[in-house]
Formats: C-alpha cells, structure tokens, sequence
C-alpha cells in the first residue's frame, strides 16, 4: 500500500506512514482517527511486519469488529492473522494460554455484572449484612478499586470517611476476601480480574519477557478510556519493540467515573519521550461555527494537549440558544422546532437527536413527543415509564389503591431489599390460596401469626411490609396530593434510603427518575387543582406507557439520548437540552474528586455534545425546574458564556414581570420554602432551596415564543394568543398558547396570582 492510493491528509498520513518508535495521534473529534488507525495497520503489513505480529486494541466489541472489517477489505485474510479485540478479550486470550502460570487453569470462566451481583447478595445474606448494603454498591466499590489496580479493602481503608465510613468499610472488609474465595473455587473471574491476571502474567519472571517481546506493534484506540491498568499492561506488551501506537482525545474523556484517567494521554509523553505527537485537527462532520463553539469551551479546560478544530465545510448556521421558562415549555420548543425542521426544510426524523445530561430528562420530552405524533426511540436506556425505579413505585401505589393487586405485591414485598425470601412469600402465597384471599391481606394474617412455620424474624419483616402500605393508605386518606404520596412511597419503602447508600451513577440516575415522576405528580396536581386523585394519576401512567412504542409519523425516528451515549456518534441535527448550572455541568459533589477536575470532566462532556452535530446545533435552558415536587429556580450554564459570542444566536429573552402576589400565594409559597429547607440535606446535587423570600418573589414570563408551521395560532372560538381571560379560581389571566377544538381545547395562561397554569378552555370566559 503507498501513500498516494489513499485519500489523506498531511497530518493522516503522517501517522500512517510513522515507522519504529512510540508514536501519539491526538484526534480530535471527526478527524477521521478509525481510518488513520486501520490504514496504518495496513500500511505496517505492506512494509512486511507479519500480521500475527500486531495488536490491535479497543474499548467495544462493536469497534473491534468494524476494524477487522475495514482491514479484512485492504488485506483480506491477512487481517483474520492479526491480534484485534477489546482490552478484556485480549486479556482473556493471552490467560488461556499463559494462566497455568499464575494458577489459573485454561477452562476458566467470566463472571458478569449479573453474575458478580448474585453472589455478592448471597455473601451478604450469609453474612446478615443484606440489609446494611447492596449488591450493586459493593460491587461499584470493588471495581472502582481494581480498576485503579489496589485492593478495594486497603482502598475503603483510605478513603475519606466522607465516601464510605466505618461500617461500609467493615462491610468491605469482610466480603471482598469472601468473594475471590469464591471465585477462586469456581475457577472464575471477574472482567477486572482478566486485567489483574494479565498484569500478573507481566510481572512473571518466565512469562513477562516472552510477553513484553511478543508483538512488534501495539495500537491502542480511544487511549484516553484507558484506566491505570490497561495503561501498565500495554506498556509492558510494547516495552521489547518499543512500538506503541495510541490514539485517542484528551478532550473526549468522560468516563472517570468508571475508572479511565483523561491523564493517561497526558503522561504518555513523559513515559515516552521519544515519542512522535501528530495532531489530526481538520474536522469532517461539522460546521465551523459549531467547531468555533466547541473549541471555546473546551478551551477553557487547563490539563490538555492544545489543539483546535477546523473545517473545510463552510462556516454554518449559527449555534441557537433558545431560553425557555420550564422544562415543560422547553420540551414543547424541542417538539414544535423539530415539526419545522420536517415541515419545513424537508428533514427526516432520524436526522434529528436530542441529547440531555441526565436519563430523567427524557420524561417531560417523551410526553411531548407522544402529544405531536412525533416518533422517537431512546438509545442506550429504556422509556421513562419503563424504567424499573418507575415501576416499582407505581406498584406501590397500586397496592394502595388495590390491596386485592397481588402482582404488584410480588414485585415489590422485597424491593428494596427487606431480607423476605422466596420460602416466606411461598408461605404467604399458599396461606392466600387456602383462605381465599389477597397477598397483603396474608402477610398480615402471616405477621400477625396464622402460618406457625414462619420464624419470628420472618414476621417480623412481613409486618414491616404491611405497616408501609398502611401507612401509604392512611396518607392518601388524609388528602395528601399526588406527588406527596409518591414521596412518601419513595421514603417509606426504603428506596430513596438504599439508592442514597449505594452512591453509584447509577443509583443517582434512578434518584433523579423518581424525583422526575415527582415532578411529573406536581404538574398533574396543578393542572387539576388539586382536585386530581391517585387513580387518574395511575390511569394517565398507563396511558402515556401504552404509547411508548407509538410508530408516530414517517419511518424513522427522533433520537433520545444522554451525552455519554452519544459519543463515537453523529447527527445532522442536535439539540442539547438543560444547559444549566446544576444539570450542566453537573455540580453534584463526588466524594475524593477534586472539584476542578470534576468540572473539566463536564467541559469535555459539553465537548463531546456539541461535536455530535453534523449542520444544526440547538441549546435549550429552563429558568426553572422542578426537583422532588418543588420549583427550583436556575441559571443558564457556564458554558454558554465559553461560546464565542459570533458563534451564538440568542433569542430574545421572553419579557419579565414580577408582580405583588396575593395572600394565598403568600401562605403556599411559605409552605413550600418550609419544606424545601427542611428537605434540603436529601439535595445533595442541588443547589440551596430558595427562601420563602425567593418564592414570594417568583419570576414569571409574559411572551412564550410558539414555534408553529404557520407561525400563528388561531382557536375556533376567537380566544387567541393574547386575549384576557377570567378563570373562577386562578381570576384573571392572558392566553400565551391554545391548542385543541371543542371541549378537549387548552389554554396556557398566565394568571396574575398563580403564573402559569393549563386549564381548558371551557372553564374560563373572554374578558
């Protein structure tokens, strides 16, 4: 293969025609780094290495098969002779063969996540600790540690007590040795074993010199994932040719969070100082003014390799902010901008992907994607309403309002964990069958001592159970709201108590899913008044679950995803939504990561985002959100003001009004900065709670800008955007949005006591 047969550019094929020697490839993001990648490999071939001679590793099965595909067409079947895998499957081949060594026999098999979590819970059972701890907690805690290469009970011991504490490292302590006992007797291990063992296999005395003269090249993709071991152990394989090729983008490292350090790419030149650095800088997938606004965010980030990119494309649209009253009219911008693209401009629904920070942030869009036939599907998660958290809490509420719903007590009588096994429920289910009755009424009848075979402490639990749901009843008797019970559901159960210990992204993920459903109880409950009951409010869940498989329009689909989903991909149009000091960047504390270094991380995911669009980039903010049911006022990100300001177009910011509230506005805004103080400590990734002096003074909007097809809004009756209205409770108002005909037609109006409310219009008459 010769230069001049493959379309490169200077810098691409500097990298592909590099000969020995350690050689960096800073790739920015679009600049072309999986071809540069397979047309070196190809190139080493042509100059005679043998194929069986060169490593080839990745981070994804999915981009080690694309590789060997793209080779196979240069080479044909010289590529099926060469070492190209991801780092775990690498590992495991190169154990197969050398494991005897470290005493690991040839048939050792792999434990999965699933796997891992099951014999965690069982340890933690045996040990009575299933009630103190998680499964997917010890586990997290496990991998954090061997991913930095340390033993995790040395490491629980140095950590700040701030992160585990004494009894979580007691917990520690006393499962990890249990645990590799037991894979040890299973002849197992786990997906970070394969790169201990490996490493083990390095510092052999017979196996680590045939090991680290094994290949004549090394290359690595997506060198910045790499973690401190798989950073060790390809130096090891490398060290005899000395031969190491690493691609990768210090700016596109956002996964710290399960162990890869951004410093890898940073430390390569000092463990290298003979290396060659070739920056690839010319962008081929977006703008230039989406490129300008990337680069001035990431610019501002201090640990990093200079670089900054360019495209031959042409400038471009400017990069849209659209700033939006909440996150309601926020996902209404997205639906109704998207109906445009489409209508207007001719575009497809999968050239369209909206792109958030957090899996929650989904819901509100989802609705209104179903409520403009718009049809979407969701990458990398599940539909909101589908989510297990969700689930989960709506079965208890179900069993509030039917006690008779035995499926929904099998789902949750052990959830979160309350130490009830499988023989205890099969007691209460055979009781239920010879009396005639349902599951909860047998667990009582159970607690309370009518199945004798149930030992005290299984009673026991059975009426913990039974006590919760009564008191979730006694709640929805005493008139409590909607989204009230939903909280009192998500702290009585336990749930809210077990996601906060187990302190994984994960668990914080599914915290912010129930403060969502929250949220979405606190608009259910100012839409009716306060008048809406727990069995509509389950009745429009279900309803909103049915359609989460709706066709919608046309064949393909709008995208949903979370920023960390997204990356490796690409989309004509983006629209990256809650940019918000607290969403994003997120400014939720991480215990022992350094603020500044927490920041940075979240620059790079912004980087990430912003790269992800091919022609269109779109950026929303809300002026305020809900969190557990209460109005959490926000400010636009910091990153906005990072964007070069010939970059950005701005909408003009909807006009402000403050206005004298009313007495009963005075009374329920007091009450809700009481409750927001007195539940501030559960906010550990918020910001401080407004005060009752914050709520008083409560920010509405006069202009909400529409987005229509026609740019007008006309409703049958004459009562149009503008008109002043009278409603019996909320008094008098001005009509920002009418949708609909007949008496299913809203009106969104702006009451003078009440701001924002959507009511229909049949209830309210012209002034």
């Amino acid at each position: 293969m010769h230069g001049h047969q493959v379309d490169l550019n200077p810098e691409q094929e500097r990298a592909v025609a590099h000969g020995a020697g350690p050689l960096l490839v800073l790739a920015g993001a679009g600049t072309g780094k999986t071809r540069v990648l397979v047309h070196r490999i190809a190139r080493l071939v042509s100059t005679g290495v043998a194929p069986w001679d060169i490593l080839a590793v990745t981070f994804s099965n999915k981009a080690a098969g694309e590789m060997r595909q793209r080779l196979r067409a240069l080479l044909g079947l010289a590529a099926e002779k060469m070492w190209i895998g991801t780092f775990h499957g690498t590992c495991a081949r190169l154990l197969r063969i050398h494991g005897q060594h470290i005493g690991l026999d040839a048939n050792f098999t792999i434990f999965d996540d699933d796997d891992q979590k099951r014999i965690i819970a069982a340890l933690l059972k045996d040990n009575q600790l299933d009630e103190s701890a998680t499964p997917q907690g010890v586990r997290g805690r496990i991998d954090r540690a061997k991913n930095r290469g340390v033993d995790p009970v040395e490491a629980a011991a140095d950590a700040p007590s701030a992160e585990l504490g004494s009894y979580a490292e007691e917990i520690l302590a006393t499962i990890y040795p249990l645990y590799q006992q037991r894979l040890a007797r299973e002849n197992a291990v786990d997906f970070n074993d394969l790169l201990l063992k490996a490493l083990e296999l390095a510092a052999h005395s017979q196996i680590g010199p045939e090991l680290a003269s094994r290949f004549r090249h090394v290359l690595v993709d997506e060198f910045q994932d790499t973690n401190r071991v798989q950073y060790r152990l390809v130096s090891h394989l490398s060290r005899g040719s000395g031969n190491l090729t690493a691609v990768g983008d210090d700016d596109q490292s956002i996964y710290s969070w399960r162990g890869a350090e951004p410093r890898n790419l940073i430390d390569f030149e000092r463990d290298f100082p003979d290396a060659t650095v070739i920056k690839l800088e010319q962008n081929y997938r977006s703008t230039q003014i989406i490129l300008d606004a990337a680069n001035g965010v990431i610019g501002k980030n201090r640990h990093r390799h200079d670089k900054a990119l360019w495209t031959e494309r042409g400038s471009g649209e400017p990069v849209l902010w659209e700033q939006c009253a909440d996150e309601r009219v926020e996902a209404d911008f997205i639906a109704r901008a998207m109906l445009g693209l489409v209508g207007e401009e001719g575009r497809d629904y999968g050239d369209l992907a909206v792109l958030y920070r957090t899996h929650a942030q989904s819901r509100v869009i989802e609705e209104q994607f179903r409520r403009y036939s718009i049809s979407y599907r969701i990458v990398g998660g599940v539909s909101f309403f589908q989510r297990k958290e969700i689930k989960d809490v709506l079965a208890y509420l179900r069993l509030v309002i039917q006690p008779s719903a035995d499926s929904c007590f099998e789902r949750v009588i052990n959830v979160p964990s309350r130490g009830i096994g499988k023989t205890t429920v099969e007691r209460v289910r055979a009781h239920a069958r010879s009396k005639n009755i349902s599951l909860l009424d047998a667990a009582r009848a159970c607690s309370q001592g009518a199945m004798t075979q149930l030992r005290t402490a299984a009673r026991k639990r059975l009426a913990g159970f039974v006590d919760i749901i009564d008191g979730l009843r006694d709640v929805l008797a005493a008139d409590a709201s909607v989204s009230e019970l939903i909280i009192q559901a998500v702290e009585r159960s336990g749930y809210r108590e077990r996601l906060d210990a187990e302190g994984t992204p994960d668990a914080h993920d599914r915290l912010a899913n129930l403060a969502e459903l929250v949220g979405m109880a606190s608009d259910f409950d100012d839409e009716t008044e306060g008048t809406g009951t727990l069995v509509e409010f389950d009745e429009r869940i279900s309803l909103s679950s049915a359609t989460d498989e709706s066709d919608g329009r046309g064949t393909t689909s709008v995208t949903l995803m979370t920023i960390h989903a997204a990356k490796g991909l690409e989309f004509p149009v983006v629209f990256l939504c809650g940019m918000e000091d607290g969403l994003f960047p997120s400014l939720r504390e991480r215990p022992g990561v350094d603020q500044t270094d927490m920041l940075e991380e979240e620059r790079r995911l912004a980087y990430v985002a912003m790269t992800r669009a091919q022609d269109r980039l779109i950026l929303t903010n809300a002026h305020q959100r809900r969190h557990w049911g209460q109005i959490r006022m926000s400010t636009p990100s910091r990153f906005l003001d990072e964007i070069p300001a010939n970059s950005l177009a701005v909408r003009a910011e909807p006009e402000r009004m403050i206005r004298e509230p009313s007495e009963r506005r005075r009374q329920r805004n007091r009450r809700a900065a009481d409750r927001a103080s007195s539940n501030y400590d559960e906010f550990s990734d918020a910001p401080a709670p407004p005060s009752y002096e914050e709520f008083d003074q409560r920010t509405y909007y006069d202009d909400i800008p529409e987005y229509t097809v026609d740019g007008v809004i006309r409703t049958p009756d004459g009562i149009d955007a503008g008109a002043a209205v009278n409603h019996s409770s909320f008094g008098e108002g001005t009509v920002i949005q009418a949708e609909g005909r007949g008496k299913n037609r809203k009106l969104l109006i702006d009451f003078s006591d009440y701001g924002l409310k959507t009511v229909l219009a049949r209830f309210v008459e012209r002034l």
